[in-house]
Protein backbone atom coordinates (compact mmCIF):
# COMPACT_ATOMS: atom_id res chain seq x y z
CA UNK A 1 0.00 0.00 0.00
CA UNK A 2 1.06 3.66 -0.68
CA UNK A 3 1.38 5.80 2.12
CA UNK A 4 0.36 9.69 1.59
CA UNK A 5 3.95 11.71 1.11
CA UNK A 6 4.98 14.66 0.68
CA UNK A 7 8.23 16.53 -0.78
CA UNK A 8 8.28 19.40 1.94
CA UNK A 9 6.83 17.00 5.18
CA UNK A 10 9.82 14.28 6.50
CA UNK A 11 8.33 10.99 7.32
CA UNK A 12 7.33 10.64 10.59
CA UNK A 13 10.56 8.74 12.83
CA UNK A 14 10.13 6.96 16.42
CA UNK A 15 13.03 9.83 17.16
CA UNK A 16 10.41 12.46 16.01
CA UNK A 17 7.77 10.66 18.10
CA UNK A 18 10.53 10.89 21.28
CA UNK A 19 10.65 13.96 21.09
CA UNK A 20 7.00 14.74 21.17
CA UNK A 21 6.57 12.55 24.32
CA UNK A 22 7.50 12.93 28.02
CA UNK A 23 10.92 11.19 28.10
CA UNK A 24 10.39 9.13 31.02
CA UNK A 25 10.28 5.43 31.02
CA UNK A 26 8.35 3.80 33.82
CA UNK A 27 10.03 0.29 34.68
CA UNK A 28 10.21 -1.75 37.39
CA UNK A 29 12.49 -4.83 38.19
CA UNK A 30 12.08 -8.14 36.86
CA UNK A 31 12.11 -8.79 41.14
CA UNK A 32 9.35 -6.57 42.03
CA UNK A 33 5.71 -8.28 42.75
CA UNK A 34 2.85 -7.43 40.34
CA UNK A 35 1.40 -5.23 43.05
CA UNK A 36 4.69 -2.80 42.64
CA UNK A 37 4.03 -2.67 38.79
CA UNK A 38 0.48 -1.80 39.28
CA UNK A 39 1.45 1.22 42.10
CA UNK A 40 3.84 2.76 39.08
CA UNK A 41 1.40 2.03 36.47
CA UNK A 42 -1.74 3.85 39.02
CA UNK A 43 0.71 6.51 40.08
CA UNK A 44 2.04 7.90 36.50
CA UNK A 45 -1.45 6.92 34.99
CA UNK A 46 0.15 4.79 32.27
CA UNK A 47 -1.30 1.13 30.92
CA UNK A 48 2.10 -0.43 30.79
CA UNK A 49 5.69 -0.76 32.26
CA UNK A 50 8.93 -1.78 31.12
CA UNK A 51 10.23 -4.57 33.55
CA UNK A 52 14.32 -4.34 33.13
CA UNK A 53 16.48 -7.70 34.31
CA UNK A 54 19.29 -4.94 35.20
CA UNK A 55 20.21 -2.91 32.39
CA UNK A 56 18.31 -5.66 29.63
CA UNK A 57 14.41 -5.02 29.28
CA UNK A 58 13.23 -8.63 30.11
CA UNK A 59 9.66 -7.64 29.27
CA UNK A 60 6.34 -5.54 28.95
CA UNK A 61 4.03 -5.23 32.42
CA UNK A 62 0.69 -4.34 31.06
CA UNK A 63 -3.02 -4.02 32.06
CA UNK A 64 -3.49 -7.04 29.81
CA UNK A 65 -1.15 -8.90 31.80
CA UNK A 66 -2.62 -8.55 34.94
CA UNK A 67 -6.27 -8.86 33.69
CA UNK A 68 -5.22 -12.29 32.39
CA UNK A 69 -4.10 -12.93 35.80
CA UNK A 70 -7.72 -13.82 36.22
CA UNK A 71 -9.99 -13.05 39.50
CA UNK A 72 -8.60 -15.57 41.59
CA UNK A 73 -5.07 -14.90 40.75
CA UNK A 74 -5.79 -11.02 41.22
CA UNK A 75 -5.57 -11.13 44.98
CA UNK A 76 -2.12 -12.63 44.41
CA UNK A 77 -0.65 -9.69 43.01
CA UNK A 78 1.63 -9.11 46.39
CA UNK A 79 3.29 -12.71 46.01
CA UNK A 80 3.61 -13.00 42.79
CA UNK A 81 6.75 -11.85 40.84
CA UNK A 82 5.99 -9.55 37.92
CA UNK A 83 8.63 -11.36 35.64
CA UNK A 84 6.15 -14.29 35.62
CA UNK A 85 3.61 -12.56 34.15
CA UNK A 86 4.97 -10.30 31.85
CA UNK A 87 4.87 -10.12 28.38
CA UNK A 88 8.36 -11.15 26.47
CA UNK A 89 9.78 -8.64 24.28
CA UNK A 90 10.71 -10.08 20.91
CA UNK A 91 10.63 -6.76 18.97
CA UNK A 92 11.99 -3.19 19.38
CA UNK A 93 12.17 -0.08 17.65
CA UNK A 94 15.04 2.25 16.58
CA UNK A 95 15.28 5.88 16.44
CA UNK A 96 15.33 5.74 12.94
CA UNK A 97 12.33 3.87 11.94
CA UNK A 98 9.40 5.35 10.63
CA UNK A 99 6.11 5.23 13.22
CA UNK A 100 4.24 3.38 10.21
CA UNK A 101 6.71 0.33 10.42
CA UNK A 102 6.53 -0.03 14.23
CA UNK A 103 2.69 0.23 13.82
CA UNK A 104 3.39 -2.29 11.41
CA UNK A 105 5.79 -4.59 13.51
CA UNK A 106 3.07 -4.54 16.49
CA UNK A 107 0.31 -5.57 14.43
CA UNK A 108 2.22 -8.59 13.01
CA UNK A 109 3.37 -9.43 16.70
CA UNK A 110 0.35 -8.99 18.28
CA UNK A 111 1.47 -6.37 20.96
CA UNK A 112 0.25 -3.37 22.15
CA UNK A 113 3.58 -1.65 23.44
CA UNK A 114 7.21 -1.04 21.56
CA UNK A 115 10.56 -0.85 23.24
CA UNK A 116 12.97 2.01 21.68
CA UNK A 117 16.37 0.89 22.57
CA UNK A 118 19.54 2.42 20.65
CA UNK A 119 23.11 0.79 21.11
CA UNK A 120 21.86 -1.21 23.69
CA UNK A 121 20.16 1.81 25.86
CA UNK A 122 16.16 2.05 26.43
CA UNK A 123 14.65 5.33 25.32
CA UNK A 124 11.31 5.21 25.05
CA UNK A 125 8.20 2.89 25.09
CA UNK A 126 5.53 3.60 22.41
CA UNK A 127 2.10 2.50 22.46
CA UNK A 128 -0.42 1.55 19.55
CA UNK A 129 -2.44 4.60 20.86
CA UNK A 130 1.09 6.81 20.87
CA UNK A 131 1.81 6.08 17.31
CA UNK A 132 -1.66 5.88 15.75
CA UNK A 133 -2.42 9.53 17.23
CA UNK A 134 0.94 10.53 15.74
CA UNK A 135 0.15 9.05 12.62
CA UNK A 136 -3.45 10.68 12.34
CA UNK A 137 -1.61 14.14 12.84
CA UNK A 138 0.79 13.37 10.53
CA UNK A 139 -0.98 12.16 7.46
CA UNK A 140 -3.80 15.64 7.98
CA UNK A 141 -0.66 18.05 7.98
CA UNK A 142 0.33 16.16 4.53
CA UNK A 143 -3.06 16.23 3.21
CA UNK A 144 -3.02 19.95 3.95
CA UNK A 145 0.13 20.36 2.33
CA UNK A 146 -0.96 18.94 -1.02
CA UNK A 147 -4.44 20.61 -0.55
CA UNK A 148 -2.18 23.85 -0.20
CA UNK A 149 -0.27 22.65 -3.23
CA UNK A 150 -3.63 22.49 -5.27
CA UNK A 151 -4.79 26.29 -4.46
CA UNK A 152 -1.92 27.94 -5.53
CA UNK A 153 -1.13 25.75 -8.50
CA UNK A 154 -5.20 26.66 -9.74
CA UNK A 155 -4.76 29.96 -8.57
CA UNK A 156 -6.31 32.45 -10.60
CA UNK A 157 -3.83 33.79 -12.61
CA UNK A 158 -0.89 31.32 -12.29
CA UNK A 159 0.47 29.08 -14.59
CA UNK A 160 1.16 25.01 -14.42
CA UNK A 161 4.47 24.01 -15.91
Amino acid sequence: MKLPEHPRIHPLTVKHLLALKLPEVYSVTSEAMVSEALAVMAEHDVGAVVVLDGERVAGIFSERDYARMGFVAAGMADVTLVSHRLTPCKVFATPSQTAQSCLEMMNENRVNYLPVIDDGRLLGLLSVGDLLREIIVHYERIFQAHELDQRILFLQGTYSC
